[in-house]
């Protein structure tokens, strides 16, 4: 039973609680009973030995089991009735060895979720800005689609920026021998377009099928290999083909070739609509992460460190898992400074979303959650109740269902502020190199 609840700060609660004499006895006779039946002494048959003898020879140990055991009940019961929301298990200490007034004492300390006082959140001043999608953007966008359908043709000319060159090279040692097990045959290059290493490019510019060349690469020391990090090697290249891009023409044929689309005018509109839809969707996120970040500066409070340790912690281990740090070692202090303001807001703004949804009755309907499950189902063409007993229990469905809480309150932040639209034009960019190129 709950004694005391003391509040040592905003998040932390140390909680005084009491377990009756009379149910640790219980657990003590039926800890002793189990022991008895499988209990084997010289003298005794198994399960015939007497109590007094056991509780010479095990009490000590049986009633530190049954106190333990008991422990977890006892601090659910006191959490529930103080009302408390922990954020972790407790630490429990100051256990008392013997009863004192019918019961066993114990002190448990617990970070709990602390109750944030919300106010000045409804009708806030902010600005939704809508880029304005005009013909240039959808001339872009066309050509990277035209960039898709593109061919390469080998040509009888040296090569030239944007051409695709492709080589066999070799490693080789100081003294020019070719290192054995070290070939990579037909390895495609794209000529100036930065996506080889310079000396490379800057070699493979006006080849023909046949050339060889020696070519010393300096890789730099941050290089995603290790071993080849800061390291300069020659290689020996062989040039096998030059061939050139040719982009089609854009008329209907390409809208054909693209997609359903019967004109060239019907592949317009599709692109026209897609990039409206994306630019109002940007904004919207734009808008959200704004009504966000003015509530988290209407609402300071101090987090609990173990909070953002934790999820720190959390961090690193999904980096290290998911093999993101390339096999190099990560300096955690270094990544500890570089994100501990993006997982305090992150935090902080999770805990204010809580509050305002609670507050607002804000929660994932079963049917919402199946809802989302069968549109996905149809995605992947499969039959919704099949995908949903696959999801069951995972953490796919908890972020499921957390990405459905979001958008409602989401949408629940947006309905309450004063939100202006604005549609705003993007500043010019160059054309695309596609469209620079021409067509072949």
């Amino acid at each position: 039973m709950l004694i005391r609840v003391e509040e040592l700060d905003n998040w932390k609660r140390k909680l005084r609680i009491g377990l009756p004499e009379t149910a640790v006895q219980e657990r003590i006779d039926e800890l002793f009973g189990e022991l008895a039946k499988r209990a084997e002494m010289p003298g005794f048959r198994r399960g015939k030995v007497p109590r007094d003898i056991l509780e010479r020879k095990h009490g000590g140990s049986i009633k530190a089991e049954a106190i333990e055991s008991l422990l977890g009940g006892a601090y659910a019961e006191a959490i529930q009735e103080a009302g408390l929301r922990p954020l972790h298990d407790p630490t429990v200490e100051e256990l008392d060895e013997s009863p004192s007034d019918g019961q066993y004492l114990f002190v448990a300390t617990v970070e709990v979720r602390p109750e944030i006082d919300l106010k000045d959140y409804e009708g806030l001043p902010f600005t939704e800005r809508v880029p304005i999608i005009t013909n240039d953007d959808v001339d872009r966008a066309l050509d990277e689609l035209r960039e898709g359908q593109a061919e390469l043709a080998p040509v009888a000319r040296p090569s030239v920026e944007g051409d695709y060159v492709t080589i066999d090279y070799t490693r080789v040692s100081e003294d020019g021998e070719p290192i054995e097990d070290s070939k990579v045959d037909g390895y495609p290059c794209e000529v100036g377009k930065g996506g080889i290493p310079p000396e490379l490019d800057q070699a493979l510019l006006g080849v023909n099928p046949g050339d060889e060349k020696k070519v010393t690469v300096t890789y730099p020391d941050d290089h995603h290999v290790e071993a080849l990090a800061g390291k300069t090697i020659p290689f020996l290249v062989a040039v096998k083909d030059v061939n050139e891009k040719r982009l089609p023409p854009v008329d209907d044929d390409l809208a054909r070739r693209i997609g359903r689309f019967e004109t060239l005018l019907d592949l317009r509109v599709k692109i026209r609509s897609s990039l409206e839809a994306e630019a109002k969707a940007a904004a919207r996120r734009r808008l959200e992460e704004e009504i966000v970040a003015e509530l988290v500066k209407r609402h300071p409070f101090a987090l609990p460190e173990s909070l953002v340790e934790d999820r720190i912690a959390r961090m690193l281990e999904r980096l290290k898992k998911s093999g993101q740090a390339d096999g190099k070692e990560i300096d955690e202090s270094e990544f500890r400074g570089a994100y501990l303001q993006v997982v305090e807001h992150q935090l902080r703004s999770g805990l204010i979303l809580g509050a305002l949804a609670e507050k607002h009755g804000i929660e994932v309907k079963t049917e919402e959650l199946e809802a989302r499950v069968a549109l996905i189902a149809e995605q992947h063409g499969r039959e919704p109740a099949d995908l949903m007993k696959d999801l069951k229990d995972t953490d796919a469905l908890s972020r499921i269902e957390d990405d459905i809480w979001l958008a409602k309150v989401h949408d629940l932040i947006v309905g309450f502020s004063n939100v202006t639209t604005e549609e705003i034009e993007l500043p010019r960019r160059e054309p695309s190199a596609a469209s620079s190129a021409g067509e072949a």
